[in-house]
C-alpha cells in the first residue's frame, strides 16, 4: 500500500477538505471583535504585511477616540491634556491584538511575519503553537472495480492532526 493509503484498500483515495474558519469581522469593528489574518502558504509576504498594519492604525485610531476640538469648554491645550491623562488608562484596559494564524507550510511564513513585526516599535508579539483537527473525506475509487460489500465498516471520513502557529501581535 501507498504511504498515502494508511490501511485502506486501494480503490479508496482520501480527499482533504478545506479548512474551516469563523467569517472574519470587519475590520473596522470593535475592539471586541477578534482580528485575524489567516496566512496560507501563497498569501504574499507584503501583502500579509500591509494587512496586518491596516489593523493596527485602525486600533490605534479606536484607542486614541474622539478629539472634538471645536466644540466644549476650556482652550485647545486643556483639551489635549484631558485626552493625553485619559490615553494610557485605556491602553491598558483596551490593547487590541491582531493574531496571525498559519498551518503546516505556512508556519514558516507567520514566523517571518512575527520576526518582522517584533523589530518594529509599539508592538509586541507572541508566539503561540498548538495542533488542529481536518475533517478528510475517503472517497471510493471505481476504477478498479472491487465489490464494495467487503468494505462496509470502514468511515467515509476521518480525522488528521495539524501543527497550527497562532501569532498575537499586542500594541503597546
Amino acid at each position: 500500500m501507498k504511504a498515502g493509503n494508511q490501511g485502506r484498500p486501494k480503490h479508496k483515495m482520501l480527499q482533504k477538505r478545506p479548512i474551516l474558519h469563523p467569517p472574519i469581522p470587519s475590520p473596522y469593528a470593535g475592539a471586541d471583535q477578534p482580528k485575524i489574518v489567516y496566512i496560507s502558504k501563497k498569501t504574499p509576504f507584503i501583502s500579509a504585511v500591509k494587512r496586518v498594519q491596516k489593523l493596527i492604525s485602525l486600533a490605534e485610531k479606536r484607542l486614541t477616540g474622539k478629539i472634538d476640538l471645536v466644540s466644549g469648554a476650556g482652550s485647545d491645550k486643556q483639551k489635549l491634556k484631558a485626552l493625553d491623562a485619559a490615553a494610557p488608562s485605556r491602553k491598558q484596559k483596551d490593547s487590541e491584538v491582531v493574531l496571525l494564524k498559519a498551518t503546516n507550510l505556512a508556519i514558516e511564513k507567520a514566523l517571518n511575519l512575527a520576526q518582522f513585526f517584533q523589530r518594529q516599535e509599539g508592538l509586541t508579539v507572541q508566539l503561540r503553537t498548538g495542533t488542529v483537527g481536518v475533517v478528510d473525506d475517503i472517497v471510493h475509487n471505481e476504477e478498479n472495480g472491487v465489490e464494495e460489500e467487503q468494505d462496509l465498516d470502514l468511515p467515509d471520513t476521518q480525522i488528521r492532526k495539524i501543527s497550527m502557529l497562532e501569532v498575537a501581535i499586542i500594541l503597546k
